[in-house]
């Protein structure tokens, strides 16, 4: 990914089209890759202004944007909105940016006639995403399956559910200087072992005083010293990377495989503070909708 940019791809499409592309962007950040699909940052687009924001996205954040073409796509408002972002990008880029997608034979107004489409009639979404990593430079297979990149959320507030006896236990949230690769394991139902093993982790606490990440407010006071911690249902864990900034999240839902459910899994909420503070109250109207 580009040091200057936030996503390797970002998927514009209409809601026509929604699970189909859904499926493409789980597939996408089951292989590691930095993808923006909009129901990714539902907690992240709360309350922006989302012309500025997804004009940013689609005009500067992302490495490559896949574009989903129907007829739907080309008469929606906010569709529209994408395209006109991602073709003013596209002027501007000598590598290749936009990837286009079919679903019917729908002209698109800007994009060159002459490129070349995929088919979504002709791929599942899981061969897609195939293709599009294998498109960027992204080969999973080289190497030892272990050291597949973890999924990750580049988002700096959301919720992120993943199987955590995949990958190492590892997903990452944050990007840059704010990336922080968490690592989990198996305690039981009801708890987790979370870690400070990650090379961008530093340090790892509870703050078992409170019930909602909006109420922690001194991070910096917490205990750092353990490897590891096992919070529970509904507790914080702070984490502070290398770079000195500090990230909130509280554990939500445990599945554990051995105690009846169909596989593991960890649900958690997240907030990452991007100002060098360790306050979080700030975010109490993102945390409470």
């Amino acid at each position: 990914m580009n040091k200057n940019t936030q996503y390797e791809v970002a998927l514009s499409f209409a809601g026509e089209q929604r699970a189909y592309v859904e499926e493409v962007a789980e597939a996408l950040q089951s292989r590691g890759i930095a993808v923006f699909y909009d129901d990714f940052e539902k907690v992240q687009l709360w309350g922006k202004d989302l012309v500025e924001e997804l004009h940013d996205v689609f005009a500067n954040r992302a490495d490559h944007v896949v574009m989903f073409i129907s007829q739907e796509y080309v008469e929606k408002v906010w569709p529209s909105h994408e395209r006109r972002s991602i073709l003013s990008r596209a002027v501007q880029e000598e590598a290749e940016y936009i990837f286009p997608v079919r679903f019917d034979d729908t002209p698109i107004p800007g994009l060159q006639t002459s490129i070349k489409y995929a088919q979504a009639n002709e791929h599942t979404p899981a061969e897609l995403a195939a293709m599009i990593a294998e498109k960027i430079g992204v080969k999973p297979f080289m190497g030892k399956a272990s050291d597949v990149p973890p999924p990750r959320m580049t988002s700096l507030a959301g919720e992120a559910v993943f199987d955590y006896s995949n990958h190492n236990g590892r997903y990452v949230i944050g990007y840059g200087q704010l990336e922080f690769e968490t690592a989990w394991s198996k305690a039981s139902d009801t708890s987790i072992h979370v870690y400070n093993d990650p090379p961008s982790i530093n340090g790892v606490a509870l703050d078992r005083r409170y019930k909602s990440i909006a109420q922690v407010s001194n991070a910096k006071a917490l205990d750092y010293t353990s490897r590891n911690r096992t919070p529970k249902l509904d507790e914080i864990v702070i984490l502070r990377n290398v770079n000195g900034f500090y990230a909130a999240l509280q554990v939500l839902e445990i599945k554990d495989d051995t105690r009846g459910a169909e596989k593991d899994e960890l649900r958690f909420r997240y907030v990452i503070q991007s100002n060098d503070s360790d306050n979080f109250t700030e975010f109490k109207d993102i945390l409470e909708t």
